[in-house]
């Protein structure tokens, strides 16, 4: 929900809410996770490279910092061959939540996860991802869900990697620097994607506007499957101000939220850790 939204909101709801109680629903916007860092975040920059190949898999594991606190995960994507039901025109993936079975160990928690089947239209890197997502099945304690459309842009899982629009305004192409994965030794290209929003609306005591900053700083390797990430961060900065200036309300400090995507391993020749689709 973006700022006009939240206002309209508020005010067909509730007509005599005080305006300071508008402006601290204001003041809570942050990005959200549909926004967040994801493995598809970047496929439609044509600095990064995009190959779906069968039977590719890649994990990452991943920290987002906000707000003082830290929260750590690990996923697993995978491309199936024929034999996991890929076929000419569509294309079979598994998102897989991970687990740490042993120091530097994890693997996929049995009976979690999401399957889809996409277009490979997706290739052409046009319109939304989502719009390629031909099928979902949910998998959650050992039991499948078929997903509506309304129910993928609830999941976090699904919706974080799926529902990301993001484009970059600007480009910087950095020095190139190695990165180690296991026993491999990646050389890679770097980049710092940065994208810019302004959003705004009207309030009694003045415009309130709010500022989001995405940066997102890649390291690819082409050898690696899906988008070649072999590290990437993100930095989000929402700041709001209030114009003109008000004595009866402060702007908060920016709101600063951190994450970070590395890859920790990846390969070839995966096979199905879910059901097959019907």
């Amino acid at each position: 929900m973006n700022l006009t939204e939240i206002f309209l909101a508020k005010r067909n709801g509730r007509r005599g809410a005080p305006a300071v109680l508008l402006l601290a629903l204001l003041l809570t916007v942050v990005p959200s996770a549909a926004e967040a860092l994801d493995i598809f975040t970047l496929w439609r920059q044509p600095d990064i490279p995009l190959t779906l190949t069968e039977g590719d898999w890649v994990d990452y594991r991943s920290q987002v910092m906000a707000g003082g606190r830290r929260t750590e995960s690990a996923l697993r994507v995978v491309c199936l061959d024929r034999a996991g039901g890929t076929d000419d025109d569509t294309l079979v993936l598994e998102l897989l939540p991970l687990r740490e079975v042993s120091p530097g160990v994890i693997e996929p928690i049995p009976g979690e996860g999401v399957k889809l089947r996409v277009s490979r239209s997706l290739l052409s890197r046009q319109g939304q991802l989502l719009d390629a997502v031909l099928r979902v099945v949910n998998w959650s304690e050992g039991q499948s869900q078929e997903m509506t459309a309304a129910e993928l842009q609830a999941d976090p899982l699904v919706s974080t990697s799926l529902m990301s629009d993001f484009q970059a305004d600007t480009v910087e192409r950095q020095d190139q620097t190695t990165r180690v994965v296991g026993d491999q030794q990646l050389l890679c290209d770097q980049f710092v994607f940065t994208s810019a929003d302004t959003q705004s609306v009207a309030l009694p005591a003045g415009n309130m506007r709010q500022i989001s900053t995405i940066e997102i700083s890649a390291a690819v390797n082409a050898d690696v499957p899906f988008l070649g990430l072999a590290y990437a961060a993100e930095r989000v900065r929402a700041e709001s101000t209030l114009d003109p200036p008000s004595d009866r309300f402060r702007a908060p400090p920016p709101r600063i939220r951190v994450e970070i995507m590395e890859l920790v391993g990846f390969g070839h020749g995966a096979v199905p850790r879910l059901p097959a689709l019907d």
